[in-house]
């Protein structure tokens, strides 16, 4: 099950972020702003998060587990907040670099969701999944396309871009060793990492999204999230 969780984390975190660095590529210069992708991804990942996650979080262990496990993921994350919000963008470079350390950092408790639903459900691992690499799309785009703004190699880009996925492989064998311990322990994880990806979602991608129609960038995620949950 190990070899499955780690196999399972690596294509979900790299083949989306990869995917959106292709994109970035593709598109080339006649993009000004990877903002608006932010504030997509954000939305995308609260509807994967309420109506996905957490449901299945409540069903395995309750909702006092659920609540418990989503506010202990959210306080957590608030602390390693300094370390991956931003104030300042002095150029291009920068910019990128900063998004993909917060991207890198919030993949770990996406892989801690699929390895700990993996131990309970294949067919919820395998949804989750899904979803998620769906959800990378747009965040490898918002990472690269600084990047490639500021003339960065197509091949340095899209292997930075691999580099980011790489913590939801390991989060993904840490929620597989922690669920095989109970139900009990699948909900938590689960929950534990709904937390974060919602704090992470509100404090940080939805903000990043700029002014203008990041409301609109952010609702259109929420919404794109919500159809696919129903009919994954």
């Amino acid at each position: 099950m190990y070899i499955e969780s780690a196999l399972l984390g690596s294509v979900v975190g790299t083949a989306g972020t990869v995917l959106g660095g292709i994109i970035a590529m593709l598109i080339g210069k006649r993009v000004k702003a990877s903002r608006p992708y932010l504030a997509f991804a954000g939305g995308l990942m609260v509807a994967v998060v309420f109506f996905d996650m957490l449901i299945e979080s409540a069903a395995l262990g309750g909702i006092i587990v659920m609540g418990c496990g989503t506010a202990a993921g959210g306080v957590f994350f608030s602390l390693l907040a300094p370390f991956i919000s931003h104030k300042h963008e002095p150029s291009l470079y920068a910019t990128g670099l900063l998004v993909l350390t917060g991207i890198a950092l919030h993949n770990l408790p996406e892989g801690l969701a699929i390895g700990s639903s993996l131990v309970e459900s294949e067919r919820l691992a395998l949804s989750l999944s899904l979803l998620m690499l769906v959800h990378n799309i747009p965040e490898g785009l918002a990472v690269c396309l600084p990047f490639r703004l500021s003339g960065m190699p197509v091949f340095k880009m899209l292997f930075l871009a691999f580099l980011t996925g790489m913590p939801t492989a390991a989060g993904a064998l840490i929620g597989t060793a922690v669920g095989s311990i109970s139900r009990g322990m699948v909900s938590l994880c689960i929950s534990f990492a709904g937390g974060a990806m919602l704090y992470i979602s509100l404090k940080e991608l939805i903000p990043a999204g700029g002014e203008k129609k990041r409301a609109l960038f952010a609702l259109f995620g929420l919404c794109s999230g919500f159809i696919m949950t129903r009919m994954i």
